[in-house]
């Protein structure tokens, strides 16, 4: 009688499940597109004026996103329900001017005298009952929400305009701050942080050098995170890793934070070159050497070089127009200010030939990287032949540059791009591609992305809130941060929170995308979308007292006509106007777009004139690549 245990069949990935790594898990997000295009804008502007890219400027236009983006988050959340809310801009108004005037002196006509202490929550409840009223119209009624909250628009507009005249003879009704609890509220609503109080200097640099160590951290934990997603691990990967592999990985490391530490330190064009090939080449052996510890290598046929067909006429135009872009950067005059035409000059036409060439050229060689028919061999020639092209046109940048801006930061953003390519180029030959789930690799690689995040989100917060000696010499502007940009972090952070991690956040995509099914299964589909219409209007309530408290006045035409910015943000951001569709973060993302647009055209000097034409075309923009890149990951999966 035999007494061997069979062997139990390891359990196969059923491979008729499609699975989809991180990158295309990124695409499908609402607010990558959002994201997209915020980085591109805010790359556009910084390389035309010199005042956006500063501590001054970002303030500036985080300052105009914070009320705009406070409003689209909540405006968001209720087009995710499938609802508009035209009233929102009136109510911003309305609820701070009715601040105002119940604390104004009882002697004066209309006053009350109320103590901030009552009158804001008295404020609030106003602004609650409005979003109620909203809500129970429009399920009770059947009515369009749109003509429903229209209505309330013009009450509101016209209640603003009609007592601020009764009770003041005035549009503007002024004394928030002769409240005998001023001084306590200000706090909460109207504070300010002078940041030229708080100086980081020091031997090392300080506070850059603390900044761009955390960058470097933080997006190192990003590129492993994505490994981790995207390769198979080693059935040893928990063992210790070789001799080779460690010596690669210590190696690295010192010469990458090596290279880094001595960009910091100079700033000639040899000394940027020579630590940023080091940093580069830090990097690359300290990713191979974590790599060939933790995942398993390539098994699979690499194939040959082959460039025929149609992956070598894509390949050759796109090396084709990385080379003619080069080419008319060099040859053309970067300090020429002549205006060609409209609003176009000589320097502008440069910037648009020379980066437009360069752009699609590489995103040409990518997009034949990625194609399916492609093999290995080539695949990686085509990510590094792209990498190896963003680090040439970075030295081209950097040998002709005037501005510090150019030759030190841009550099480091185009050689850290540079690496990062090469890197994917060699780590996809070398490692084989993960094809199933792997439960404890993901959530490994996903705890440690959001902490390269997390990390990478300090080092900007390091370089923003901290000054140098050196720095406030340089622009001798005077920089606060009002407590309104805190509101609108935390606002957005838990805005996201409910909508990805609660039933309500469930709810709101369940009635949003089909309301007669979703009751059916359960959800309370009119308290949902009723409470989505008090979020609305508590934002308002928020957002209408922060300008209270700014200007110790509110006139009465303050937020009229503004729900359409909100609604434009939110689309801009991936939020569907059909709903069921959309992101929290991705409508913060939209109202930061449209802030940067309003505030970097003056800055770049251009008539403000255009602005409304900027606006338009970012709009249709963001919502055809939005559409585009959703298209495109959905068909990947």
């Amino acid at each position: 009688m035999s007494t061997e245990t069979p062997t139990v069949p390891a359990v196969q990935a059923d491979e008729r499940l499609a699975y989809r790594g991180p990158i295309q898990r990124l695409l499908t997000r609402p607010e990558i597109g959002g994201l997209i295009g915020a980085g591109s804008i805010w790359i556009f502007f910084w390389s035309v004026s010199d005042v956006f890219g500063t501590t001054a400027g970002i303030n500036n236009y985080l300052d105009v996103a914070t009320s705009l983006g406070i409003m689209a988050i909540a405006v968001a959340l209720l087009m995710i329900g499938g609802e508009f809310d035209l009233s929102s801009g009136a109510m911003t108004g309305a609820t701070g001017m009715l601040v105002v005037l119940l604390v104004k002196d009882t002697g004066e006509l209309g006053g009350l005298g109320l103590p901030l202490t009552v009158a804001i929550p008295i404020t609030f409840l106003f602004a609650m009952g409005v979003g109620w009223i909203n809500g129970t119209l429009v399920e009770k009624t059947g009515l369009p929400s749109f003509i429903v909250t229209l209505g309330t628009f013009f009450v509101l507009r016209g209640a603003k305009l009609g007592f601020s005249k009764l009770f003041v003879d005035k549009v503007i009704v002024e004394g928030l701050d002769d409240a005998p609890d001023y001084d306590f509220w200000v706090n909460i609503f109207g504070a300010v942080w002078i940041r030229n109080d708080h100086l980081w200097d020091s031997f090392l640099g300080g506070r850059d050098l603390v900044f761009g160590v955390l960058a470097a951290i933080g997006a190192t934990a990003i590129v492993v995170g994505f490994m981790e997603l995207s390769l198979v691990r080693r059935t040893e990967a928990g063992s210790m890793p070789s001799v080779r592999s460690a010596f690669a990985l210590l190696i690295g490391l010192v010469a990458g934070f090596g290279g880094l530490i001595y960009l910091t330190q100079t700033d000639g064009v040899a000394d940027n070159w020579t630590g940023a090939l080091v940093m580069a080449v830090g990097a690359i052996l300290a990713i191979y050497g974590y790599s060939s510890w933790r995942f398993e290598p390539f098994s699979g046929s690499s194939g040959g070089v082959s460039m025929g067909g149609q992956n070598g006429r894509r390949a050759l135009i796109g090396i084709g127009l990385i080379v003619v872009g080069t080419l008319l950067g060099v040859v053309m005059d970067s300090s020429n200010t002549d205006v060609l035409g409209l609003l176009l000059t000589v320097q502008g036409l440069r910037a648009i030939l020379f980066g437009g060439c360069v752009i699609v050229g590489v995103l040409i060689l990518l997009g034949a990287a990625q194609r399916s028919d492609t093999s290995p061999v080539n695949r990686f020639v085509l990510t590094a032949l792209a990498g190896l092209s963003v680090a040439g046109v970075g030295f081209v940048i950097q040998a002709e540059a005037a501005s510090r801006k150019y030759r030190a930061e841009f550099f480091a953003w185009m050689m850290a791009a540079a690496v990062l390519l090469v890197t994917i180029a060699i780590v996809r030959i070398s490692f084989d591609q993960r094809r199933h789930a792997d439960e404890p690799a993901d959530r490994f690689g996903t705890l440690v992305s959001i902490s390269g995040i997390v990390v990478f989100l300090m080092a900007i917060a390091t370089k923003l809130l901290w000054a140098t000696s050196i720095e406030l010499v340089e622009s001798r502007a005077i920089i606060t941060y009002r407590i309104s940009i805190l509101y609108f972090f935390v606002f957005a952070g838990v805005a996201t929170w409910i909508l990805m991690r609660t039933k309500f956040g469930s709810w709101t995509f369940a009635v949003g995308g089909n309301k007669g099914a979703s009751r059916q299964v359960g959800v309370p589909a009119a308290r949902t979308k009723t409470q989505l219409f008090m979020v609305v209007s508590g934002a308002s309530w928020l957002v209408g007292t922060l300008i209270a408290f700014r200007l110790n006045s509110v006139q009465a035409n303050v937020g009229d006509g503004q729900e359409f910015f909100y609604i434009i943000a939110a689309v801009v951001g991936g939020n569907l106007l059909t709903g069921g569709y959309g992101s929290a973060a991705g409508a913060a993302i939209g109202a930061l777009i449209m802030a940067m647009s309003f505030q970097g055209i003056p800055f770049a000097g251009w008539n403000s004139d255009w602005r409304f034409l900027f606006v338009g075309v970012i709009l249709l923009l963001a919502v055809m690549v939005n559409n585009y890149v959703r298209g495109r990951a959905e068909k990947s999966t």
